[in-house]
């Protein structure tokens, strides 16, 4: 297990380094845009599940936790499906009781996982109040990585991966991923289990392979300090592809219909493709995309998240690219600076940003919420970002004002990135309380 306390401004999630190496207040203020507390525990892998509870769970023959036996059944319907309800065997990893040392007021997790046909997995949170009580456990997530609704040759359908409404209580609101406590109710510490399931009888089973949960503490904006110092010192940008979203628009109506709503989808293929990470083509066969690059739209599809009705949940996208072999989770960073450590060591961010038009001209446009992808940096510090929300491939990289995109990237989601990267390609070290020690 690796955790660690950052100190930042408010937001949804945060990666975390070894304790030992755990941020203190005003620490690594030059590269800091905000100042309040943030902490991500990241299990990987079954050392690291030791630490918490198993039942009917062992190690799997590649890693990760599988079912053991048959364990507890219990009976499933998919709110999307033909209504009959299914039964599964089911086996659970629990943390441990996490103390972050502060009143959270946020929480948000990630995962990776391996679901084949049929099988899924459910990630769930509970905290610990100040009064010693504990909040229910609040379900955030069911996840399928398939989409094959139908049985066939004898094999259980895949659910429909889907987050769940209506879990708001006196405690905190559930919106789609994301935990937020109400106030007075903010917990202390925390847990956060999942559940495998696989059909009844059957011995096909999911894996988890890692699961990292974020806590933050709330500060409101003016609390953003400023540009970062840009650190790097020197231009560099990595050979991310450049897909656009645009190129999409009205195909699969079902899934959207491309265009604005699928930019997290494109971004996460921008940085699939860049690792060479490349759907099959025999997966993209059939999928219509007279554009060109189908990838994206079977992106869309495999990160569709069917109650929230949209491809842009934080953690389905992170998974998604878990089922490509990357290691991945949503954080927050505090700066453009901390940014450039993960691009000098060749790791591309998916970043979530809003914005007024007035804010960020020089993009031409303004969103109430969209995803981008910082490739690289300019020898005068400025991100190059390939923006998905341009009319051509062609016309996707973009020089963006470091002030401008610093600005409305820490202000509107408070440092919100996906990280994905291959075991092969270490993330930064020297950021302390940002990294995992993965």
């Amino acid at each position: 297990m690796t955790t660690g306390a950052l100190v930042m401004q408010a937001g949804i999630s945060a990666s975390a380094a070894p304790a030992t190496d755990a941020a203190e207040p005003g620490q690594a203020a030059s590269a800091s845009s905000s100042d309040n507390q943030i902490t991500l525990t990241t299990w990987d892998g079954v050392r690291d599940f030791r630490d918490g509870k198993t039942s009917n769970l062992r190690p799997g023959a590649k890693g990760g936790l599988v079912l053991r036996g048959a364990g507890e059944t219990v009976e499933y319907t998919d709110p999307f499906g033909d209504g009959t309800p299914v039964s599964y065997d089911t086996g659970r990893w629990t943390s441990p009781v996490i103390e972050a040392g502060y009143a959270i007021d946020e929480s948000i997790s990630s995962w990776d996982a391996d679901t084949p046909t049929g099988t899924w997995v459910e990630v769930e949170f509970r905290g610990r109040k100040a009064d010693g009580t504990w909040t229910k456990w609040f379900v955030m997530a069911r996840w399928a990585s398939g989409d094959e609704f139908a049985p066939a040759n004898g094999r259980a359908a895949d659910i429909h991966r889907t987050s769940v409404n209506g879990q708001t209580d006196a405690d905190a609101y559930l919106f789609t991923d994301t935990f937020v406590a109400k106030s007075g109710h903010e917990p202390d510490a925390y847990q956060t289990r999942a559940t495998l399931y696989r059909p009844e009888g059957t011995r096909v089973s999911p894996r988890l392979d890692a699961v990292s949960t974020m806590t933050n503490e709330y500060l409101p904006d003016e609390h953003y300090t400023g540009t970062s110092d840009f650190t790097l010192g020197r231009a560099v940008e990595l050979d991310v592809p450049r897909f656009s979203q645009n190129i999409h628009r009205g195909e699969y109506p079902e899934f959207g219909g491309g265009g604005q709503v699928w930019c997290s989808p494109t971004s996460s293929s921008m940085v699939l493709y860049y690792y060479g990470r490349e759907v099959p083509a025999a997966e993209l066969e059939g999928i219509e995309a007279p554009n060109g690059d189908p990838q994206v739209d079977y992106a869309a599809m495999r990160t569709w998240d069917y109650t929230y009705e949209g491809a842009g949940n934080w953690p389905f996208n992170a998974a998604y690219a878990s089922t490509f072999g990357l290691e991945s989770f949503v954080t927050r960073l505090r700066s453009l600076a901390e940014a450039e450590k993960f691009v000098e060591a060749g790791i591309p961010l998916i970043m979530s940003i809003s914005f007024e038009e007035e804010e960020m001209p020089e993009a031409g446009y303004g969103t109430n919420g969209h995803l981008v992808t910082l490739v690289g940096f300019t020898a005068d510090g400025d991100p190059v970002i390939n923006d998905p929300n341009k009319a051509s491939n062609d016309a996707v990289r973009s020089v963006y004002t470091r002030e401008n995109f610093e600005r409305v990237w820490q202000t509107s989601t408070d440092g919100i990135t996906y990280v994905y990267h291959p075991k092969d390609v270490k993330l930064p070290r020297n950021l302390p309380g940002v990294t995992p020690n993965w």
